[in-house]
């Protein structure tokens, strides 16, 4: 079974909540309370919409748990369009929750998505303690999940950092002209791919544009790269998981077959 994970962080939270040092959580508590509070059913409604034409379609969508300053949902959509038209309600929920919370504020929200085999080498817990009586409580974990958290290090606001198999989907689905896909480079993340640098990729709303502020284009490498970028074409990107596929097989024996959802 294939699962959606999406995660979606404060970023500026850090310094904002220290401007309050010394005077407790009265002058933050609030906004945090708020978004924890709202995020949730905001997107839950959009993916509604989303879905309003095929409400048998319509998936659920649940929070996983809150770290910090970042929720994370999880989802099983049914296929690679179901899974699109989820990441186009999530950027568009972020886009609304900013016009309508932050506005004034020196916040902003930023997601990363990827996904996690549990018939593979991921596994679901049980954890009683955590349970809330209306069901138990499950936590994943496996190389999957430390995956995106790795991945997330490269999320920016006003977009989505996206995993290479969320990649091989949305670029494989009938609606992945509602995404704009970009390639921002390749890092090496910790654990992943026995060292090879990762794809960077970034994804936006394709009827809107990195809706990045001066100062975040003036203090930020990547995004000023990102400002200046057109879309990354289709087969480039095909290439890219061709040759990362390549790599494990060639290299270290490791078969990884495309993802397949439903």
């Amino acid at each position: 079974m294939l699962r959606l994970f999406l995660s979606v962080d404060m970023a500026g939270s850090t310094e904002f909540k220290a401007r309050f040092t010394g005077q407790g959580s009265g002058g933050w508590l609030d906004i945090f309370q708020t978004f924890f509070a709202n995020f949730p059913l905001m997107f839950a409604g959009r993916v509604g919409l989303e879905f309003l034409d095929d409400p048998d379609a319509n998936p659920a969508i649940a929070v996983w748990k809150v770290m910090g300053d970042e929720v994370i949902f999880t989802a099983e959509p049914a296929s690679a369009e179901e899974l699109t038209a989820i990441l186009v309600a999530l950027l568009r929920t972020m886009k609304a929750y900013e016009d309508r919370h932050f506005e004034a504020l020196p916040l902003r929200l930023k997601a990363t998505a990827w996904l996690a085999d549990f018939a593979g080498p991921n596994i679901e817990i049980e954890v009683p303690e955590l349970s809330n009586g209306d069901g138990a409580h499950l936590d994943y974990i496996g190389p999957d999940i430390d995956l995106g958290f790795r991945v997330s290090k490269f999320s920016r606001p006003a977009s989505m950092a996206l995993s290479l198999d969320i990649l091989e989907l949305v670029l494989a689905a009938e609606n992945a002209g509602r995404c704009a896909l970009y390639l921002m480079g390749r890092e090496p993340l910790k654990g992943v791919m026995f060292g090879r640098p990762y794809p960077i990729i970034w994804m936006h709303d394709a009827e809107a544009a990195f809706d990045f502020l001066p100062w975040e284009v003036e203090q930020d490498p990547l995004i000023a790269a990102a400002v200046k970028a057109q879309p990354t074409p289709p087969e480039t990107l095909k290439a890219e998981i061709e040759t990362m596929r390549l790599y494990l097989r060639k290299m270290h024996g490791r078969d990884r077959p495309p993802v397949k959802l439903g």
